[in-house]
């Protein structure tokens, strides 16, 4: 209908998956990234978490035509809900027969049609999409299909795609041994308000539009508040707003059309609620029956000590604190900065907060070591945590499980996912570590100093980095080549690791050695290849100005 007054060959924002439309954020990059290094890397699982609508299933497709023609794919969506119909499925998609019916026969029939492709040096892909459907049972029945191996090398691979439940359901104490297979993970983040002025112009060009300007700065904005960068919900939004601005003859789309198209849309298709305003249901329903409305929200958002962070002082057993002068702020200019000593006032400020809201915090101190005030929130949701940051800041996220001994060898502050019951999960930022073991951990205005030890009764391994890719590099594998290589070749050279005359601008054997070698230097695995952790140490090695864990004055890693 609106097609030809906006010259516009087809409707941009169909929600129907069309190829030609494929739009790929940083996130969606980075994910692609990960995917096709795990699997390059012969990793036996990869895990990919998103929202509903960031487009997971655009990303498995677009993973699927990038994978070379050497690999074998299944490729399950919408997972059966017992372990017998996903195992025929999985042969199925494989092209097996279909005359297997028990567990037992299915398995063998699969383990054979491994060893073969092995035997012909082919290798197999599993890809389970919307895999938080999954119950426990058949989890675990895919961590024995991991069991299928040879001496040296897994059978098959398998990624598990799914929304942010999968991460819950992987959390359970029966599915450990899964969770603890899993070495290469992603979450896939909404857009960005840039990435989402990107989004519209991408879409309106391919639809056949001359001038990508249709929708004005001000809708941009709107519709990213309005939709939270989810891909499909702008999809819905901006087609609506479309239609409105076609009914009243505007020539472009302007914030206060957008709004109209949101509003008309059902709360299902937008995704608004009370999170929208980054407060739970249970804690704003409480705000108003106490009748404080916005007043708390001032208070919470806006501590005058954000303008005025150099007044706070920090008492004297908290001086092994590792760059204090970007330690959190407190509430009031002329506070002393809270400090706990002890495991115990951690756990009883944690249980004050709601997840989100202890996540918001945390993400707030990290910021502070970066150098970065302007509070990000009342509640941030973990897994939203990227897109929390690059409204305030050109900082990344890198999500992990990863050990103490890591943690501290990589040597940049975190936030980490503490657990105080089976159910119950909070966030704090690690800020400071000391060589004995004594851990800082901050929320927003308060500090918590807990003994070697205390850190780890509480920590579940899961940490996210928040880090600057200063020099916007991709993950490196071997073969590649282009500036990035080159990049990559003259930093070895610059360390030392490679000599000039090896700076071919191929990530050739030459390349990977010298890179393996600072790794090993550097305390890491090396794998040869450049990822987050890699680019961190190599930008740490070059004196990039990076928050450390550790004291460089005092002997410490730097």
């Amino acid at each position: 209908m609106y097609t030809d007054f906006y010259g516009l060959k087809e409707r941009p924002f169909a929600l129907l998956p069309d190829p030609r439309y494929l739009f790929l954020s940083e996130s969606h990059r980075e994910a692609l990234a990960h995917l096709l290094y795990g699997i390059e890397a012969g990793e036996g699982f990869i895990q990919v978490v998103g929202q509903v609508g960031t487009g997971k299933t655009t990303l498995c497709r677009t993973l699927l035509g990038r994978i070379g023609s050497d690999v074998e794919i299944a490729y399950i969506f919408n997972p059966s809900p017992s372990a017998e119909e996903l195992l025929a499925a999985i042969n199925r998609e494989f092209g097996l027969p279909t005359t297997a019916r028990s567990r037992v026969e299915l398995i063998e029939q699969l383990n054979r049609f491994l060893l073969e492709k092995r035997a012909q040096d082919r290798r197999v892909l599993l890809v389970i999409d919307e895999a938080q459907n999954l119950e426990p049972g058949v989890l675990e029945q895919i961590r024995l299909l991991s069991n299928l191996e040879t001496e040296r090398e897994k059978l098959v691979q398998i990624a598990l795609i799914g929304q942010p439940e999968l991460e819950e359901n992987l959390a359970r104490a029966d599915l450990r041994q899964l969770r603890q297979r899993i070495t290469v993970r992603w979450t896939l983040l909404p857009f960005s308000s840039r990435e989402v002025g990107e989004y519209l112009k991408h879409r309106l060009q391919v639809a056949g539009r001359d001038r990508v300007d249709l929708f004005t700065r001000g809708a941009v904005g709107a519709l990213y508040r309005a939709s939270h960068g989810i891909p499909r919900v702008i999809n819905a939004i901006a087609d609506r707003a479309l239609l409105a601005g076609y009914t009243r003859g505007k020539p472009r789309i302007d914030a206060a059309t957008v709004r109209l198209a949101a509003r008309e849309l059902p709360l299902s298709e937008t995704g608004r609620s009370h999170h929208a305003l980054g407060v739970a249901p249970a804690t704003a329903a409480a705000l108003l029956a106490c009748g404080l409305g916005l007043g708390l929200f001032a208070t919470i958002w806006w501590p005058s000590a954000f303008a005025s962070r150099d007044s706070v002082t920090i008492p004297a057993q908290a001086s092994g604190l590792a760059d204090v002068s970007a330690a959190p702020a407190a509430d009031d200019a002329d506070q002393t900065l809270e400090v706990a000593a002890d495991a115990s006032g951690l756990q009883q400020a944690l249980a004050l907060r709601t997840t989100n809201g202890s996540a918001a915090a945390a993400l707030d101190a990290l910021l502070a070591r970066w150098g970065h005030n302007s509070p990000v929130g009342l509640e941030v949701e973990p897994n939203q945590f990227a897109s929390a940051v690059r409204e305030v800041a050109p900082l990344r996220v890198y999500v992990t499980r990863t050990s103490l001994e890591r943690l501290a060898r990589i040597n940049t502050p975190a936030i980490v996912e503490l657990e105080l019951s089976a159910s119950e999960r909070r966030y704090a930022a690690l800020v400071a570590l000391d060589p004995d073991g004594t851990a800082h951990l901050g929320l927003r205005e308060q500090l918590f100093i807990l003994e070697p030890g205390a850190f780890e009764t509480l920590w579940t391994g899961r940490t996210f980095y928040v880090w600057s890719n200063y020099e916007s590099m991709p993950a490196l594998l071997p073969g590649m080549n282009g500036s990035a290589v080159r990049w990559l070749q003259a930093r070895m050279t610059e360390l030392g690791y490679l000599k000039r005359g090896d700076a071919s601008g191929i990530f050739d054997p030459h390349t990977t050695g010298a890179v393996q070698r600072f790794q090993t230097d550097s305390a890491l695995d090396d794998t040869g290849q450049v990822g987050p952790e890699t680019l961190i140490a190599i930008y740490q090695a070059l004196d990039y100005p990076t928050p450390r864990l550790y004291k460089s004055d005092a002997g410490e890693p730097s």
